[in-house]
């Protein structure tokens, strides 16, 4: 007999894509600013916040302690990890979801971070990866998008059938006719792997009659860094799998991307030149003073899947630590017997290190620098994770 799974309510979440302007540049920096965010995260209450130009761990941990939490104690960070340049770090609300692992995707310039949620209340998976692609026009600039894109597809085209995944941040897209934008939305013909646009822009996209759309810049004038001129292109976007648009596990709430703040009638213009029809005077002048990017939003719903009932108080996981690694690397979330063993691989599933696993920890030290997959066996189950070593 075939297993039926019992209905669930259905669970509607915001999820917020939002560069951040070089997150901290120093401790004063940092406390003029928070404020703002903190008014804007006030306002609009995401239950997941994919965030781009973190340049430290320590900036991540400031901004989830002095502009997260004090507006909500549920939100937590995501696995972090430093790469080059600035990083993408996540957040979300603990009593919605779990981040059960960052992915690092590595691109000639920034990391591309594949973050894996699972719903609590209904059990399914949300793949979410951040993107801060290459800025600037010109073809060198083109090109290096377009390869960065390729990286991202070479993980996405591998995801079965119906696969709920999404990718947000800053892409430094000027048109629909950019080779990058067009790889990212190419079905290669098994229906998975690509990513819709809900936002239908043919052309130049630096245009008044996609004024509402913009994204950069909400300011005119210089000041903290980042660029002025006013808003007039949609470098940030929310693109999302094929199985969101269509009917799967997770779905796309019609017509509910915005650019927060945008009332399209700011177009090269600052977002805190009264009136401003979409938001409140303080949230213009803290959109202005906080970034030379507006943040993103977009609506989901959880439809289907297990009740939280049926599910366990956490997901089934391993506990690596430390993070990165390069000497030792402890694992927890496993039973330790005579029987228990582990396997330490590549990306390309070559097996470079295995043996028992005895609660003292693996000697690492013989690894390079990179990314590597532990898989753990005992009498119950069989758990793979990835972890970083960083010598």
């Amino acid at each position: 007999m075939a297993m039926v799974k019992p209905s669930v309510a259905q669970d509607t979440i915001s999820l917020m894509s939002y560069n951040l302007l070089s997150y901290y540049s120093n401790a004063s920096d940092s406390a003029t600013r928070n404020p703002n965010y903190r008014a804007i995260i006030t306002q609009f209450n995401p239950d997941i916040l994919v965030t781009q130009e973190v340049k430290t761990q320590s900036g991540a941990g400031g901004f989830l302690n002095n502009v997260l939490k004090p507006v909500n104690s549920d939100y937590q960070i995501g696995p972090y990890f430093q790469g080059y340049d600035t990083n993408n770090a996540l957040f979300y609300k603990s009593s919605k979801f779990y981040c059960i692992d960052n992915l690092i995707i590595k691109t000639t310039l920034r990391d591309i971070n594949h973050f894996i949620l699972i719903h609590k209340q209904s059990g399914d998976t949300l793949h979410i990866f951040s993107v801060h692609l290459k800025a600037s026009s010109g073809a060198a600039n083109l090109a290096q998008r377009k390869s960065e894109v390729d990286s991202l597809r070479k993980v996405s085209d591998l995801f079965p059938l119906n696969t709920s995944y999404l990718v947000c941040g800053d892409f430094n897209f000027y048109s629909s006719n950019e080779t990058a934008y067009f790889r990212l939305r190419e079905d290669n013909g098994s229906g998975i792997g690509h990513f819709v646009d809900p936002i239908v822009m043919p052309g130049v996209w630096n245009s008044a009659n996609y004024a509402p759309y913009h994204t950069q810049s909400p300011r005119v004038r210089a000041f903290g860094g980042g660029t002025t001129g006013g808003l007039d292109d949609r470098f940030d976007l929310i693109l999302f799998s094929p199985s969101i648009n269509n009917n799967g596990p997770v779905r796309y709430v019609a017509n509910s991307t915005i650019a927060i703040g945008n009332d399209g009638l700011h177009f090269n213009d600052s977002i805190n030149r009264s009136p401003n029809l979409a938001v409140s005077d303080e949230i213009a002048n803290a959109l202005h003073n906080a970034s030379d990017h507006l943040p993103v939003l977009a609506r989901f719903v959880f439809v289907n899947g297990w009740p939280a009932s049926s599910i366990t108080s956490s997901p089934k996981r391993l506990r690596l630590y430390p993070q990165p690694s390069h000497t030792t690397l402890f694992v927890e979330g496993i039973q330790t017997t005579m029987s228990s063993f582990y396997s330490i691989s590549d990306l390309s599933g070559r097996i470079l290190n295995q043996g028992a696993l005895n609660g003292q920890g693996i000697d690492i030290t013989a690894l390079s620098d990179g990314m590597y997959l532990i898989t753990c066996t005992d009498e119950r189950e069989t758990l793979t994770r990835s972890f970083i070593v960083a010598h």
